[in-house]
């Protein structure tokens, strides 16, 4: 409240705002005259810590991955120079099947160790160049005539005659396997082969070491940062290797200055990268032709600040914070009486109209509250009256309206009798009689606010005997109740009744033909709720959202004696909370809801 006070005082001119805008404008000029001083950009410095910070988080990725890329490389020592695949390889000798059989249990106790001890290895294959085929399953998940010695990565692997090291194959699709490897079916793979050499030194076959891509990408996710940014691989091509997205492994990146990735062994630039500025950083690996790379967004950069510019920030905030209190403290002391007055002032007529006198530092003041609490005290006085008045004037209206017996329903009740007793119908006249005298002493017991829910409902089946009556029982009644407990809940009178006259007269037209009518009383969470069903012409939409305006106070409701005034008797009776709603589709029928507040 004080704020708020404070606000009002220098949105005009006042004394107040004349000290405060003082003391701010000091501040001002002071950080104008501190901002000179920070003139060096510390752009540069700030990328040269995230380059120091990337490089040592790409060594050790590529410390993991070289580790495990060595790791990997012994199998393919073994199998290289095993003696069992050299000889199934060999072109120029043809094994008996005992010896094949040998050599085949020999290279199969191999692969058993590759298995248990390899996690980065996915496979090996051993492909001969006299169509020899292996991997570590002994051929159960090959395709028996997949074409090998067609692909490209397979000419490549046993091409490469000059070659006695490994050799990288990058990635392949591995289109090879049956369905039953789900998990490799037609997945890209990087690889990397060593060839096998016969008794000669000539290449007789390859044996290739099929890596587990979500595995190196493992590696990857350890180094990542703790800003999100991802690193990943690209091989001599620029082709994306391994990558924290995997939609994203085989797609080749495409940038302006790329190409000087692959010009030095480490270092980084910036380049515009699917329409953002990056700082693009790589560093090298132990296999020929990949490199780790890291992009960077620069927007990263400039919204750091250096330590600088961040010093000389938290001067200039404190600064101007202790500039700010001083200037406040002062203005609140200067205008406290004013906001004590003010504040005052506001209260009325929130919770009430008293006035607590407080004395206060200044006579005028004292005067203007002595006054003011005089004026109230005659201004809650009149209004106590005008309530008082209004209480009576509704209590007498509603009243009139609890007593009142549509003139025309008394006429037809009697004549209806008449023909009853004319027609010699005694017990037909008796329940008439029974009911009409009902009806009346209900509507003219007066010395009670509130009645039970059972009564109400009473006196609706009265009302609906004489009603069905006239129409020759040409409506179907139903009452359901869920819980007889709900009966004992608290109403006010002649709440069913308008509500059953409504239908009768708008939703049948006083024509009721296979009419139905249908009264529920089941629990809900705020109470109960009592819903009036019929079957007849309904509502079209521009009514029924007419209706509920009025329902709502939306629109002017003077003189109306039917939904609207027991919707208000409801609302005056139990609050805002409970009264009526309507639901209605044309020609479809009606229904209306009574909530009310549960047990008395």
């Amino acid at each position: 409240m004080i704020f708020r006070t404070m606000l009002r005082f220098l949105w005009r001119k006042s004394i107040i705002r004349n000290i405060l805008f003082s003391y701010l404008g000091i501040n001002l000029i002071l950080l104008f005259l501190l901002g000179l001083v920070s003139i060096k950009d510390s752009t540069h410095t700030l990328r040269e810590e995230i380059i120091a910070s990337r490089y040592k988080l790409m060594e050790q990725a590529a410390r993991g991955i070289n580790f495990n890329v060595e790791e990997a490389k012994r199998p393919l020592v073994q199998f290289a120079s095993h003696a069992s695949v050299i000889a199934l390889m060999n072109p120029d000798h043809t094994l008996s099947l005992e010896e094949r059989i040998q050599h085949e249990r020999s290279i199969a106790e191999l692969s058993k160790g590759v298995t248990a001890l390899q996690t980065l290895i996915s496979d090996v294959l051993m492909l001969g160049t006299n169509k020899y085929v292996n991997n570590l399953d002994n051929r159960k998940s090959l395709q028996w005539n997949y074409p090998f010695w067609e692909q490209p990565w397979y000419l490549k692997a046993v091409s490469s005659s000059g070659s006695r090291g490994f050799i990288p194959l990058y990635l392949h699709q591995q289109n090879y396997y049956t369905e039953a490897m789900l998990s490799k079916i037609n997945s890209q793979t990087f690889a990397i082969s060593l060839p096998v050499r016969g008794y000669r030194q000539q290449v007789i076959g390859t044996v290739i070491a099929n890596l587990d891509l979500q595995k190196i990408n493992g590696l990857f996710e350890l180094s990542a940062d703790q800003n999100g940014e991802h690193i990943f691989m690209l091989d001599e091509k620029d082709t994306i290797i391994v990558h924290p997205e995997p939609g994203k492994i085989g797609n080749h990146l495409v940038f302006e200055g790329i190409e000087a990735i692959h010009s030095s062994e480490s270092g980084s630039f910036v380049a515009t990268i699917e329409g953002q500025e990056r700082l693009v950083i790589y560093h090298p690996t132990s296999i020929k032709g990949l490199r780790i790379v890291s992009t960077v967004p620069m927007s990263v950069v400039y919204a750091q600040a250096d330590p600088l510019k961040a010093t000389l920030a938290g001067i200039l905030y404190l600064c101007l914070l202790l500039n700010t209190l001083i200037s406040i403290i002062i203005t609140v002391r200067i205008s406290r009486p004013f906001t004590r007055l003010l504040v005052t002032l506001d209260r009325i007529g929130e919770d009430s109209l008293l006035v607590i006198p407080k004395n206060y530092k200044y006579r005028e003041l004292n005067l203007i509250g002595n006054k003011f609490k005089e004026l109230v005290g005659r201004i809650e006085q009149l209004v106590k009256q005008n309530y008082v008045a209004q209480i009576a004037l509704r209590d007498a209206q509603l009243k009139t309206l609890e007593s009142q017996i549509n003139p025309h329903f008394l006429f037809n009740t009697l004549q209806l009798l008449q023909t009853e007793i004319v027609c010699g119908n005694t017990e037909d006249s008796n329940h008439l009689v029974l009911s009409l005298s009902s009806l009346l002493r209900y509507s003219m017991q007066r010395d009670q606010g509130q009645v039970e829910l059972a009564d109400e409902l009473r006196n609706a089946k009265d009302y609906l005997y004489i009603i069905n009556k006239k129409y020759d029982d040409g409506i179907h009644i139903t009452f359901e109740v869920a819980d007889p407990a709900l009966l004992r809940s608290g109403t006010v009178k002649l709440m069913l009744q308008p509500v059953i006259e409504n239908a009768i007269v708008h939703a049948f037209q006083e024509n009721p033909q296979s009419a139905r009518i249908g009264i529920k009383v089941a629990s809900m969470r705020r109470g109960v709720c009592i819903s009036v069903t019929d079957n007849g012409i309904g509502m079209t939409r521009e009514r029924r959202q007419w209706l509920t305006r009025r329902l709502r106070g939306k629109s002017d409701s003077t003189g109306s004696i039917g939904l609207i005034n027991v919707d208000r008797r409801i609302k005056l009776t139990f609050g805002p909370a409970y009264g009526l709603s309507v639901r209605s589709r044309h020609k479809a029928g009606t229904t209306v809801y009574i909530v009310l507040p549960g047990l008395l």
